[in-house]
């Protein structure tokens, strides 16, 4: 199981307005049943433009979507954009499940992960997973050790 991270912009007070009247006005059929706060705040994330960073799956490496017309291939680089986009106050991070989490302990989860398995190290306990390899773009390792994959994560 792996979680994702996003680079969210923070809902305009207008924006959570309208998601208030959409769950008022019942225009929103996938939350018939659910109308309460954590729908409201599905709602809103869905609204507000959201920037994929990466995946964490517990014992591998971190996996970063790249994104090189923001930063480039190396943590230090991509982290120093997220604090840029953070100190605006018009950002923040958040997991698949709309929950914050603190740049620092973003950095640190990514960091602490370092260690992990790669693509490269599952292939040699599983080589007859590796024919999927063939299907998309290569991960690569770069010179910190982060691993980047520029490809549709699913």
């Amino acid at each position: 199981m792996s979680t994702s991270y996003y680079l969210r912009r923070i809902p305009k007070e207008e924006e959570i307005q309208q998601a208030h009247q959409l769950l008022d006005n019942r225009k929103l059929d996938s939350y018939d049943t659910h109308y309460d706060e954590a729908s409201l705040e599905d709602i809103v994330v869905n609204m507000t433009e959201k920037l994929h960073i990466g995946n964490y799956s517990g014992g591998w490496r971190f996996l970063f979507k790249v994104h090189t017309e923001l930063y480039g291939k190396n943590i230090v680089s991509c982290m120093t954009y997220l604090r840029r986009c953070i100190a605006s106050g018009l950002w923040n991070i958040i997991d698949e499940y709309g929950d914050p989490i603190q740049v620092d302990d973003f950095e640190k989860l990514v960091r602490d992960s370092l260690g992990g398995i790669t693509i490269e190290d599952y292939y040699k306990e599983h080589p007859e997973e590796k024919s999927w390899a063939a299907y998309g773009p290569q991960q690569e390792i770069a010179l910190d050790g982060s691993r980047w994959w520029d490809a549709e994560f699913c």
